[in-house]
């Protein structure tokens, strides 16, 4: 239970932290004009406030998620609504993303987007398939 909330809380403060390092949370004056990024302030409320919104969310939806990969293990169909949220997130974030998004323009990221939802199809169906599978074949067999 706290291993999952834990992991995305070190996460979140990874992925601020690059952030930061490549200027994103930099402050631009522009009374003072072109200067180094290196001499721009760091946006501390901006970081601080982005990060803490996911932390907070880590802490609500991890152990929530935890638990979803919990119940995901559970062989045949009872588990397979659990196993197909991450292939379904993926081609829902596909979806809403990809178009119109100005920083997924170019063939490179196209073509990597359509690959992750062709993907997320895929397991999809071999999920599903593989779950049906198996629970016909673990029916008792009556005979008369």
């Amino acid at each position: 239970m706290w291993l999952a909330p834990a992991s995305l809380v070190v996460a979140v403060a990874a992925y601020y932290l690059v952030k930061m390092g490549q200027g994103e949370f930099r402050v631009f004056d522009m009374a003072a004009g072109s200067q180094q990024m290196e001499s721009l302030p760091i946006d501390w409320a901006g970081f601080i406030g982005n990060a803490m919104a996911w932390w907070v969310a880590a802490c609500i939806f991890g152990p929530l998620l935890g638990w979803a990969g919990t119940l995901a293990r559970q062989p045949h169909l009872r588990g397979l609504a659990f196993r197909l949220m991450v292939p379904l997130i993926a081609i829902v974030d596909v979806t809403l993303r990809l178009p119109g998004n100005p920083e997924l323009d170019g063939a490179v990221a196209t073509n990597t987007w359509t690959a992750v939802g062709i993907a997320a199809v895929v397991a999809c169906v071999l999920l599903s398939a593989w779950a049906l599978q198996t629970s016909i074949r673990a029916r008792p067999t009556t005979r008369p």
